[in-house]
């Protein structure tokens, strides 16, 4: 039986052979009643058509979609009370009575429109629409929606724009740190900065993730990353002595949470760059995989090296410096 309270009522909801049956009752011995003589008559081939007559013609509404994703999907995930955030924003525009099947691509923009209108961010409007995009797939799957409206992510920032930490920057910025005592911030930074790991896969990096091997020196296996994709990376010698310097406790970066960062980056930006909003902490990820692709380091490797899925995003943090683009000239001027 899958019998569920839906209000005040008893909804009785269920699928066979593709088609998904619900009705609601006053008491759950009524919707138990009526599902199992439908399933049976269904079974049998019997005709159903007095049992079908007032059957819920609205199916299945906004709140109760969200609701099947999160215990298929992100239920007891890393990513549960972030997913929990974006359903509670769907449902509040949308309804939570608003009936599933009834959104379309128009009413989807009109989402991203009041989003925008409140002042969110365009990362964080793709990731209302990325849960919201799971839930009606979830949906389109299984037969409890007929048609997935279109879900545009919005562009974030400027691919086009070339932003990462020159050398110089990078010096300025750890002379600072450490002229303030900011030590164990420095040593962070100069992780992110020859690892370009995220700060939320730092944190969970316990001290046995690190090893020696014979060939290839220190490495350091990440088992918790973004995207679920393990990872094992080489240490720079400068990376290695951060660690050893922070090894003090189990897990040495899970003191840099984000309000950590936020008031360490703040005096950088306030000693250094308080004009440039792009200057910011994720930028050591982005100086990374530029360094990579500057130095001619595969795509392929860069690409395993940051975690990345694709190739798409690898160029979107991979930004080729003006030198490279002088390389690129003089090798169409050589005379052939």
């Amino acid at each position: 039986m899958s019998i569920r309270i839906n209000g005040n009522k008893f909804l009785a909801d269920f699928m066979h052979s593709g088609t998904r049956y619900r009705k609601q009752f006053n008491t759950d011995a009524e919707a138990r009643e009526w599902e199992a003589s439908l399933r049976k008559r269904l079974t049998l081939g019997q005709p159903t058509t007095d049992l079908l007559q007032g059957q819920t013609a609205t199916g299945m509404n906004i709140r109760e979609l969200l609701e099947d994703t999160y215990q298929r999907n992100w239920r007891d995930t890393r990513n549960e009370r972030h997913q929990l955030v974006n359903m509670r924003q769907i449902e509040a525009h949308f309804g939570a009575d608003c009936v599933a099947s009834t959104i379309t691509t128009e009413s989807v923009d009109g989402f991203v429109r009041y989003l925008e209108q409140r002042g969110v961010a365009p990362s964080t409007i793709n990731s209302r629409l990325s849960t919201l995009s799971k839930a009606l797939s979830f949906g389109a799957d299984r037969g409890y929606i007929t048609n997935r409206p279109k879900v545009s992510r919005k562009k974030v920032g400027n691919n086009a724009r070339m932003r990462f930490l020159t050398d110089e920057e990078e010096h300025d910025i750890i002379d600072a740190l450490e002229g303030d005592g900011r030590i164990d911030f420095a040593n962070f930074f100069k992780w992110s900065m020859d690892t370009g790991m995220r700060p939320i896969e730092a944190r969970f990096i316990p001290q046995t993730a690190v090893r020696h091997d014979p060939e290839l020196g220190y490495l350091v296996d990440m088992r918790r990353t973004k995207n679920s994709y393990p990872r094992t990376i080489p240490l720079t010698n400068r990376a290695y002595e951060a660690f050893q310097d922070l090894s003090d406790e189990p897990m040495p970066f899970a003191r840099f949470t984000e309000a950590n960062i936020r008031s360490n980056w703040k005096f950088v930006r306030e000693a250094l760059n308080d004009h440039d909003p792009e200057f910011v902490f994720y930028l050591t990820r982005h100086t990374c995989a530029s360094r990579l692709v500057q130095r001619k380091v595969e795509l392929y490797t860069v690409k395993e090296w940051m975690g990345h899925k694709t190739f798409e995003m690898t160029m979107r943090y991979a930004k080729l410096s003006p030198r490279n683009m002088l390389d690129a000239k003089q090798a169409l001027e050589q005379v052939i």
